[in-house]
């Protein structure tokens, strides 16, 4: 199983939505989603979506990031008030990442009824009291548990592997996208092969984003597009980066997006690659088109989900 770790902004949402064309295989795809925004209609439509295809979301309900990390209760509410709209497929899933967390998760749980309808834990630290939070997840009835990769080891012991997934971040995220002329392709991963010989129920990672949480950007300097693929030779994802010619100032980012898109499309076609991403990249291409910056992400973000889906 594949846990795509995603904010909850708008063109990550899209991305999700979108993929339904697939259609995404709810026994391979179950995104984790943070909410930023305090506006979760945009998460309600995205959820609406998947439940439709029977996709399991794990939605982040204390927030480290965005407007909503002060206002958990709101996430909560959200939670306990979808099923009125029709949406069974959201588990109420909890960062731990100091004490304060767990003893925020050890009296939500119980009060909200998580500890027996179901919740799942994302574990991004060791904590003192980390044998008390496995004791107490073995005790109820917890879904899923995700583990920071630089923890993994320590901590595999101590949960149950039925439940117990890593979460990993493999994007090497460079100061500015100019930097990515440096290493325009290189590895990715291979958690997708090897995760169910090792014993895990699955693999979380930040796809082509990283787990770097920015709010905004300025105009860049140059546009990268970042695109992973499957090396023919071996059982590594790689990622290539393609990067704008024209970088020595901040004008004109249709006309970079425009020579990084000529590089892109280049490359699939040498390689025979196909996705509904790669689709529209080409549609853009062949109409000279700029979508936009969130649109590259969003594109990014699909294709990623779709080679690992088709890798599972």
């Amino acid at each position: 199983m594949y846990f795509p770790f995603l904010r909850g902004k708008q063109f990550e949402l899209l991305a999700l939505r979108e993929l339904a064309a697939l259609p995404l295989d709810p026994e391979k795809i179950s995104p984790i989603i943070e909410p930023v925004k305090r506006d979760l209609k945009s998460i309600l439509t995205a959820a609406k979506t998947l439940t439709r295809q029977k996709i399991e979301i794990q939605l982040i309900v204390n927030p480290e990031h965005g407007d909503l990390k002060t206002a958990k209760g709101d996430v909560l509410d959200f939670i306990d008030n979808l099923p009125a709209h029709g949406v069974t497929n959201v588990v109420p899933t909890f960062i731990i990442n100091s004490e304060k967390d767990f003893v925020f998760f050890k009296s939500t749980i119980v009060e909200r009824g998580y500890d027996q309808s179901g919740y799942s834990v994302v574990q991004l630290n060791t904590i003192t009291s980390t044998n008390e939070l496995s004791t107490l997840i073995g005790k109820t009835a917890a879904k899923n548990v995700f583990i920071q990769i630089n923890h993994i080891f320590g901590l595999k012991r101590k949960y149950n592997k039925e439940i117990l997934s890593y979460l990993n971040d493999p994007f090497v995220k460079q100061k500015k996208n100019a930097d990515y002329e440096q290493y325009p392709d290189e590895n990715f991963s291979n958690d997708y092969f090897y995760f169910s010989e090792e014993g895990y129920k699955g693999f979380a990672d930040y796809l082509t984003i990283g787990g770097e949480y920015i709010e905004g950007g300025m105009l860049p300097y140059a546009v990268a597009i970042h695109l992973t693929y499957k090396d023919p030779d071996s059982e590594d994802i790689r990622i290539c980066h393609f990067l704008s010619d024209s970088n020595d100032g901040i004008e004109d980012t249709a006309g970079k997006f425009y020579e990084a898109l000529t590089k892109l499309v280049k490359f699939v076609n040498n390689r025979d690659l196909d996705s509904l991403a790669i689709r529209q990249f080409k549609d853009y291409y062949e109409r000279q088109a700029f979508p936009g910056l969130g649109i590259i992400k969003k594109l990014s973000i699909m294709h990623h989900i779709e080679l690992v889906q088709s890798l599972l």
